[in-house]
C-alpha cells in the first residue's frame, strides 16, 4: 500500500537529488529569515507584553475623569482593538491616556476587546459609576484601563515565536552540518 503522499510510480528522491548545491543555498537563505522572524515575535511581542504586564501589575487604580473617545476597531480579518482617549488625575495633574490594555495591537482571542469596549462605553454614557485606569508610578503620563493577564495571548505569542525560531534554527544548523554532503563530487 503506497504512503499518503506517494503513488506507485513515484520514487523517493535520491541522496544526490536531496543534497544538491541548490538546496544548500535555499536552506542557508530561508533558515536565517525564519530565525529572525521568531526572534522578532519573541522579543517585540511576547517579552514586550510580559514587561508591560509586570509594569502595571501592582499599580494603584486611579479614577478616570472623562472618556473623550472610545471605538471598537474591527479589521478585515475579524481582529479587534479598543481605541480610547481618556482623562485621569494623579498627583494633582490631569493626564490624557490612550491605552485600553497592556496589550498593543489587535487580536481575536475571545470577547476581551468587546467586553472592554462595553465597559468604557457605559462609563462614557454615564450608565456606569466608575472606571479606573492603572498609572505607571515611575511615569504618571503612562496608563492603561485594563491591566489583567490574558494567558491565551501570552501562550499564542510564545508558541508562534518558538515555532518560527525552532524551524529557522533547525534549517540553519541542519544545512550547515551537512555542508559537505551538498558539495561532494561524484
Amino acid at each position: 500500500m503506497p504512503g499518503w503522499n506517494t503513488s506507485s510510480s513515484e520514487q523517493p528522491p535520491t541522496e544526490k537529488e536531496l543534497y544538491c548545491p541548490r538546496n544548500f543555498y535555499l536552506g542557508i537563505s530561508i533558515g536565517p529569515v525564519l530565525t529572525l522572524v521568531g526572534l522578532h515575535l519573541f522579543i517585540f511581542h511576547f517579552l514586550s507584553d510580559i514587561q508591560d504586564y509586570y509594569k502595571f501589575k501592582d499599580t494603584v487604580p486611579t479614577p478616570v475623569i472623562k472618556v473623550l473617545k472610545v471605538e471598537l476597531s474591527v479589521g478585515e480579518d475579524n481582529t479587534e482593538e479598543v481605541c480610547v482617549n481618556y482623562e485621569y488625575k494623579t498627583n494633582g495633574k490631569i493626564y490624557t491616556g490612550d491605552r485600553a490594555s497592556i496589550y498593543r495591537g489587535r487580536d481575536n482571542f475571545g470577547s476581551f476587546h468587546r467586553d472592554l469596549y462595553q465597559r468604557i462605553k457605559l462609563f462614557q454614557e454615564n450608565k456606569s459609576d466608575e472606571l479606573v485606569c492603572y498609572v505607571n508610578p515611575l511615569n504618571p503620563a503612562e496608563s492603561v484601563i485594563d491591566n489583567s493577564s490574558r494567558p491565551s495571548r501570552f501562550l499564542a505569542e510564545l508558541v508562534f515565536s518558538l515555532i518560527a525560531l525552532g524551524w529557522g534554527l533547525n534549517i540553519c544548523f541542519g544545512t550547515l552540518l551537512n555542508k559537505k554532503r551538498y558539495f561532494k563530487s561524484d
